[in-house]
């Protein structure tokens, strides 16, 4: 069993993870501390009662191999402890550091998924939700150097994690992210805003140049997505109910005026953001990509 902390216990993100991990065969969670609440976790993330009868508690670092962060004032403290401690790992979800650090490895599974099974590395960050989604839809052409042009983005900021949305520190995650991917790209990414329709569900409208056939690109797509668990392309226009509830992301293309248009969509939650988080976990401790991580779907 991983012995797993909790910081930022209050939020959402530190409530679905908790919802997750209770159900997680390899997972075991000894505490989730928090600065502003206290009693039963089951108070303030509904669902829990007769699940979970954890309390809010204060962090006990030794007690832990792996801290989920959803709490900026709190990553210093899992800095020392890192310092302290060269086996535990931290997964960063709190944003507190923003996207760039040293000695630290991008939590995008889809692009970075060998170097967690095989280098170990004790700090994940974790991508912001709409990020991701734009992420996932442009790596297969970053991959082959196939990104020409500006990324041009229409995407839903539903804020379901209670927070400002920082619109130009998603511009250059992107714009970091495609770029180390493909050295070539020298375009811009613009995002336009839109306001979501649900509590959960992203929507990311993407358009970049078309730089072949609508059958080429879909092979291209289906043949980068083909061993990975979590994200596929479909035929079916895509919405955002399709994937609430799940660790999914599905993926819409279609050619037209030599533009190729992707819809994305994500649970911000879980996808975007505690979903990924356990993925994470899994692939650092060995663990099939999937566990825990078989969940309903919502839609009907």
């Amino acid at each position: 069993m991983i012995d797993i902390g909790i910081t930022g216990g209050e939020t959402k993100i530190a409530g679905e993870l908790v919802r997750l991990l209770i159900n997680h065969p390899d997972a075991s969670v000894k505490w989730v501390s928090s600065h502003s609440e206290h009693g039963k976790l089951a108070r303030v993330h509904k669902g829990l009662i007769g699940e979970c009868d954890l309390d809010f508690s204060e962090p006990v670092i030794d007690d832990v191999e792996l801290i989920f962060n959803c709490d900026p004032f709190d990553s210093p403290l899992c800095d020392d402890a890192i310092a302290k401690n060269d086996k535990l790992r931290v997964i960063e979800l709190s944003r507190g550091y923003g996207f760039v650090e040293g000695g630290s490895m991008y939590g995008l599974c889809e692009i970075n998924r060998k170097f967690m099974v095989h280098d170990c590395y004790g700090y994940v960050l974790i991508p912001s939700a709409e990020a991701m989604a734009v992420l996932l839809a442009i790596v297969p052409l970053a991959n082959k150097h196939m990104l020409k042009g500006d990324i041009n983005v229409t995407v839903n900021f539903n804020n379901c994690f209670n927070n400002d949305i920082n619109v130009n520190s998603i511009k250059q995650e992107i714009l970091t992210v495609a770029k180390a991917l493909d050295s070539d790209f020298a375009g811009a990414v613009n995002i336009k805003q839109e306001s979501g329709a649900t509590t959960r569900g992203l929507v990311a409208h993407v358009e970049v140049s078309a730089q072949a056939d609508i059958d080429s690109i879909k092979d291209l797509y289906n043949e980068y997505y083909d061993d990975h668990n979590f994200t596929f392309v479909v035929n079916q226009q895509v919405e955002d109910a399709d994937v609430t509830n799940t660790n999914k992301c599905l993926l819409n293309l279609a050619v037209e005026d030599d533009k190729l248009h992707i819809t994305s969509v994500i649970d911000a939650l879980l996808k975007g953001s505690a979903g990924n988080a356990v993925h994470v976990m899994n692939l650092l401790f060995g663990l099939h990509e999937k566990a825990g991580l078989a969940l309903k779907a919502q839609v009907f």
